[in-house]
């Protein structure tokens, strides 16, 4: 079974941004936790898309849990920030 922490890393070298990933409750997710499906994109977000956007894609895949991306200097971006921004 795969590890949060697993697709997490897989995830951000995939989209090429760093994410903090949140369970249902708002609070950081445990990363130990087991048995998370394969990130469902074959094709990274385009660069167009915004943060809110892809919030929304990532919680299709992982409807449990919510997600903050992060910018280089480990800041939070704004819903509005395109991702070509964050990359």
């Amino acid at each position: 079974m795969t590890k949060l922490s697993t697709r997490k890393a897989q995830i951000e070298d995939f989209e090429g941004f760093a994410i903090q990933i949140f369970d249902g409750h708002g609070n950081v997710a445990d990363l130990d936790t087991q048995g998370l499906p394969a990130y469902g994109y074959q094709k990274k977000a385009p660069g167009t898309m915004t943060v809110i956007g892809w919030k929304n894609r990532f919680h299709q895949s992982y409807p449990g849990y919510t997600c903050d991306v992060l910018h280089k200097d480990g800041s939070v971006a704004h819903g509005n920030t395109q991702l070509n921004k964050v990359r």
